[in-house]
């Protein structure tokens, strides 16, 4: 199974996304500009248009990924806050310690 990405490289990622989406609309407005220039007025349109939707669909899927960011960030914070509560529970639990290794798994005291 593959490794879950952190916190940290979905937010980089995220970062790359925006910056493609940023240098996509550039790309776009500049051969759009250089075909208005020629008098292909249809294409430069069509080209500003698709450079545009896939500017936009990067800029969605950044956002996006620094949401699952966020979220991934607080399920790992919850994790280790439970871990410490169960420890805590069982130092203080004495029918627990008395069992030894069997812990939950013997119905028999």
């Amino acid at each position: 199974m593959e490794e879950i990405p952190s916190p940290k490289d979905m937010r980089g990622a995220a970062g790359v996304a925006v910056t493609l989406a940023y240098a996509t609309g550039l790309a776009g407005v500049v051969a759009g500009a250089l075909l208005f220039q020629r008098g292909e007025t249809t294409i430069g349109v069509v080209v500003i248009v698709i450079t545009f939707a896939i500017g936009a669909a990067l800029m969605i899927a950044s956002y996006l990924v620094r949401g699952l960011a966020a979220v991934l960030a607080h399920i790992t914070a919850l994790e280790s806050d439970v871990r410490v509560l169960l420890a805590d529970r069982s130092a203080r639990d004495p029918r627990r310690r008395d069992r030894g290794d069997a812990g939950d798994r013997s119905p028999w005291p």
